[in-house]
């Protein structure tokens, strides 16, 4: 029972939320009572009387109650209202009709405009004329009841008048409050479109419509309507040009235009709308430059000033779309951001990162937020990068699993304060392990061009004073065996006595010594002529860098070329022993071959040496594993420790002390096979005893097409 009469208060307390709605309760409770009354007081004894009673009671109430409940009352009732209070008054006596004339005029005086007023008062006037001529009422009286009703009249139109004025104030703040609040919360610019077109239709009784556009290279678009528009508005373009001229001249900073008639018109025919009666515009401009307008199509020109309110809501909506422009720029430049982004606190517990640290990471967002970036981190180099100076960058390595290898990043920390005082990590990390190979392979293929040059200079240098050394050392031997034997036959044919004195000079040189040494001094000459020859011959096949093509070539001449080139770094440490299978033509570029060799056969000597248990050994072999050359390096260094197994690969990572080494060796080394060649490089360790580096190179150049049939053929 008690939550139907809160209903029914509240439903007919509805127009209470404005002071207009709290004044018009009270003036008609004083119109019902005032009908009671005079009800009560009538003679209800006559002929039909009754019935005449309840339809007077019935045309002034009912006409009353429902305008009410409607928040207007038509003009045409002032007559039908009017016979029945006349009805009333005549039946009760002219003493209540005073008391009632007045509270229904001043009701009825709180709604319509000055139109609504003038037929009130005629209407008014007319009854005070009918009482005097037809119900004998003096005319004093009817002359003080008729200028009573007019000032009541009068003072309670503009009573109400004043009133509205202050609850369309109300209802503009009130809308303007929402709105603040709604755009401090949208996410979005359609979510801030949507607060600005719904706070401006509500920011007055009569707007129909309202739609928001952006203005940009000379044309207007709309972005956001609501009202009685259809969804199709929504897009359409209009030129700015043909807006009108105050619509033109408003769309200035601080600008405002309140149109009506044909200019109303022609603005809703340009964007192909409902005409209206009035039209409102205000500018949407953020530092002095307009980028858009509020447009307000209203039933007709609003009675006060709806400017102020108008270019407020449309500043703070210009504010509001400004910046959720800067936030969709940011995001987009965050979220397609080549770099890892990642937002910590102080402590390094993260708060946000963006796409690309979660592709760098190989972990989700939700993963990430809440744990502590320093974990992410290499320890080595965590002290030196979150110490770093200001967006200065360095060299870091990062993973997201423990599993996975480390990444190579070029990092760059800033300490920051956020807006509630609080230290954040701004860590933007930049993955380099492509450029660091695409450097080492830049610096490979420097290298092997400035070795193919030397070698080629030394070479050519080499090469003409070997072939003429050669040439007289072979003239000598020739010259010698023909000389020994003229020395014979002379010995021979010359008679004993005549010979006594060539003897003792033949003696005095030691002939003898001379006949078996020089042969014997020739042909070590024409032996170490041979082997700077073939020296000379691979340096310029190891220092030919070879096309970007793959061809075909001799992996194990390739090998052997390779242990003559590096003699001088493995001579005094180890012996190289080879067992070269016969092995078929393989695809490849033979100066990263050759590189690749050169690397693995330094790597074995300097682990070797590092061993420091004297002269070792580098064993050398190649074979065929199905549609593989496999070239094996054993050493028996120091091995590689579980520690720094993974590691052994990564660019440089090195054992040797610093200057020792580069780190660059065997990351070249994958580089070259896996990345160039589509191979595989692995290898097997036994600490303290020694490690094999196992090459593997597909047989068949992906490039070029070749039987499967031809390739185990001579693999066979």
């Amino acid at each position: 029972m008690g939550g139907r009469v809160r209903r029914v208060i509240s439903y007919w307390a509805r127009e209470q939320d404005s002071m207009l709605g709290q004044v018009r309760p009270l003036f008609l409770t004083l119109c019902v009572i005032w009908t009671l009354l005079g009800v009560a007081r009538a003679d209800l004894t006559g002929t039909g009387e009754p019935y005449v009673t309840i339809g007077a009671v019935t045309a002034v109430l009912v006409p009353l109650v429902v305008g009410y409940r409607r928040g207007g009352l038509p003009r045409w009732t002032w007559v039908v209202e009017g016979v029945g209070v006349c009805v009333i008054a005549t039946g009760s006596g002219h003493a209540i009709t005073f008391g009632l004339l007045f509270v229904w005029v001043n009701f009825r005086a709180l709604y319509g405009s000055l139109t609504d007023q003038i037929i009130g008062g005629s209407t008014v006037a007319g009854i005070m004329v009918a009482g005097a001529v037809f119900l004998h009422i003096p005319v004093p009286d009817a002359l003080s009841m008729l200028v009573a009703a007019f000032l009541g009249l009068i003072v309670n139109h503009v009573l109400a008048r004043g009133i509205r004025g202050r609850d369309r104030a109300a209802i503009r703040e009130r809308a303007m409050a929402k709105a603040g609040a709604q755009f401090a919360a949208s996410n979005s610019r359609s979510d801030a479109t949507a607060v600005a077109v719904t706070a401006a239709l509500t920011m007055d009784p009569d707007a129909r419509a309202t739609l928001i556009a952006i203005v940009a290279g000379g044309n207007a678009r709309i972005i956001g309507a609501d009202g009685e528009l259809q969804p199709e508005v929504v897009g359409r373009v209009a030129p700015v040009d043909q807006l009108g001229d105050e619509i033109r001249a408003a769309l200035v900073p601080g600008g405002f235009a309140l149109v009506s008639g044909e200019a109303a018109a022609h603005l809703a025919q340009v964007f192909q709308l409902t005409p209206a009666a009035a039209v409102a515009v205000a500018p949407l401009a953020v530092h002095d430059d307009v980028f858009g307008m509020i447009v307000l199509l209203l039933t007709r020109r609003p009675p006060d000033d709806l400017e102020a309110a108008l270019t407020t809501l449309a500043d703070a909506a210009a504010l509001t779309l400004d910046q959720q422009l800067s936030r969709s720029r940011l995001k987009i430049v965050v979220e397609h951001s080549p770099d890892a982004l990642i937002l910590a606190s102080e402590r390094g517990i993260i708060r946000f990162v963006n796409p690309a640290a979660e592709r760098l990471l190989d972990r989700s967002a939700a993963e990430l937020l809440g744990s502590d970036m320093r974990l992410l981190l290499n320890p080595e180099d965590l002290a030196a990068t979150l110490a770093a100076p200001t967006a200065v960058a360095q060299t870091c390595r990062i993973r997201g699993r423990e599993d996975r290898a480390w990444t190579e990043t070029e990092a760059v920390v800033e300490y920051v304060t956020e807006h509630d005082g609080s230290r954040s990590i701004v860590f933007n990390a930049r993955d380099v392990s492509e450029r660091r190979r695409l450097e080492m392979e830049l610096q490979h293929s420097r290298r092997l061009q400035s070795v193919g040059r030397l070698a080629a200079g030394v070479a050519h240098e080499i090469n003409t004073p070997i072939q003429f050394i050669g040439d007289n050392v072979r003239f000598i031997e020739e010259a010698f065996t023909g000389f020994v034997k003229v020395l014979d036959a002379y010995e021979k044919l010359c008679p004993a006595e005549a010979a006594a004195p060539i003897e003792e000079v033949i003696e005095a040189a030691d002939l003898e010594y001379l006949r078996e040494e020089t042969p014997i001094a020739i042909g070590q000459c024409l032996e170490g002529v041979t082997q700077v020859a073939h020296i000379v011959r691979a340096m310029k096949a190891f220092g030919h860098p070879g096309g970007e093509a793959k061809e075909p070539a001799d992996l194990n001449e390739a090998i052997q070329n390779t242990i003559i080139v590096a003699a001088n770094e493995i001579n005094f440490v180890a012996d190289v022993t080879t067992d070269l299978a016969d092995l078929p033509m393989v695809p490849c570029r033979i100066g990263d071959i050759n590189q690749t060799m050169l690397n693995l056969i330094i790597n074995a000597a300097h682990a070797i040496e590092s061993a420091n248990r004297g002269r070792g050994t580098i064993h050398i072999t190649t074979q065929v594993q199905r549609d593989h050359a496999v070239i094996e390096v054993a050493d028996t260094g120091t091995g590689v420790s579980p520690e720094i197994a993974d590691k052994l690969f990564d660019p440089f990572f090195t054992t040797r002390d610093v200057g020792g080494g580069t780190g660059q060796g065997l990351a070249l080394v994958r580089t070259l096979v896996v990345d160039r060649h589509g191979g595989e490089v692995d290898f097997t360790t036994e600490p303290g005893a020694g490690t094999t580096f196992r090459v593997l190179l597909p047989l068949q150049n992906p490039t070029a097409p070749h039987r499967a049939e031809d390739i185990m053929e001579a693999a066979a």
